[in-house]
């Protein structure tokens, strides 16, 4: 009998307040905030620790900026997730933060990548198109393309829509959930279909150029830095939508009002959420912590500068005792 009168009463759109959140949780409420706490300390101090490793290598400024970005957005979506556990109300403002610092490493990742490959690439490569999400169309005709200045500026506009779109569209969902909740919660669906394509081309243009430069140079493990963040993306998105949009609508989560099944749902997003951040710091702590000892070779290149991509040499045989000078370089691309 309570169980029916909890589904009838049950509002599905209401979300408790702090203080009402904690009262219902009771005791399990106190040990996840205290647990989640643990974990977002120890994200933070692996993704410090990391930077701190990272502004102590012998590079480059632009190198280091790029990185220390990356590795900032595991402790920043760590903290959120924690911040919406405690505050229920604060779920979409938490998201938003998220996939914005998200978005914007994305890009700092597709800059990172060409900062590697204009120093490890000996020779022109080929741009590899057949990549995931094209990659599941075999019939798809794909040009044959080199990395020059041209294809690289289309891809790096490709990476720089992602957080431009990705804010924009974030900062009209929550001017909706300022004017009525159940507005945003209507008509947030119609934004769907930008934010799909806005990630996904975004994408694209990273695995582009992930997959091109992993071909001629595997030594920098671009694809491994690569996935690490783009796990994030996966984790805070798809899985978001499985927890929250499917879980509530399968009758798993239990409706106790004030708790609606929405708020376990957004409670167990950010437990794993948690969890998961924690071990893709560690990731990323391992890909590109450099052993200082051994750190010996400097790169002086700093970012902005134009630098040729490929810089080859060619020897000349001098077989009347005369030297000759090499034939001139062609820059070939300038990042």
């Amino acid at each position: 009998m309570e169980q029916n009168l909890a589904a009838i009463y049950c509002d599905r759109n209401y979300m408790p307040s702090a203080i009402e959140h904690m009262e219902s949780l009771n005791g399990f409420g106190i040990g996840l905030l205290t647990v989640g706490s643990i974990l977002s300390i120890l994200t933070l101090y692996f993704a410090a620790d990391a930077c701190h490793n990272v502004r102590a290598q012998k590079d480059s400024k632009f190198y280091k900026a790029n990185v220390i970005v990356i590795l900032s957005v595991y402790p920043v979506a760590s903290i959120c997730s924690l911040t919406a556990i405690a505050i229920p109300r604060g779920q979409l403002l938490s998201e938003a933060v998220t996939q914005v610092f998200l978005t914007i490493s994305l890009y700092r990742l597709y800059l990172l990548l060409l900062d590697v490959g204009r120093r490890k690439i000996t020779e022109t490569p080929s741009l590899i198109l057949r990549v995931g999400p094209c990659c599941c169309w075999p019939c798809l005709p794909f040009p044959s393309l080199e990395m020059t200045d041209a294809n690289l500026s289309w891809l790096g506009i490709l990476a720089l829509q992602l957080p431009i779109v990705q804010s924009l569209l974030y900062f009209i969902n929550l001017l909706m959930a300022a004017e009525d909740p159940i507005v945003a919660s209507e008509y947030s669906v119609y934004l769907q279909p930008f934010v799909v394509v806005s990630i996904l081309l975004g994408l694209y243009s990273i695995s582009i150029t992930t997959k091109s430069l992993h071909a001629v140079a595997p030594e920098a493990k671009l694809h491994l830095k690569t996935l690490v963040s783009q796990l994030v993306l996966l984790c805070s998105k798809l899985q978001a939508s499985i927890v929250v949009k499917g879980l509530p609508a399968s009758g798993l989560f239990p409706c106790n009002p004030p708790l609606t099944p929405e708020v376990y749902a957004n409670v167990t997003l950010n437990s794993l959420m948690l969890i998961e951040m924690l071990l893709l710091c560690c990731a990323a702590r391992h890909l590109y912590y450099v052993d200082l000892e051994k750190d010996q070779e400097p790169n002086t290149s700093d970012w902005p500068k134009t630098t040729n991509l490929t810089d080859s040499t060619h020897a000349v045989n001098n077989s009347n005792g005369s030297d000759k000078q090499p034939p001139a370089t062609t820059p070939v691309m300038t990042v």
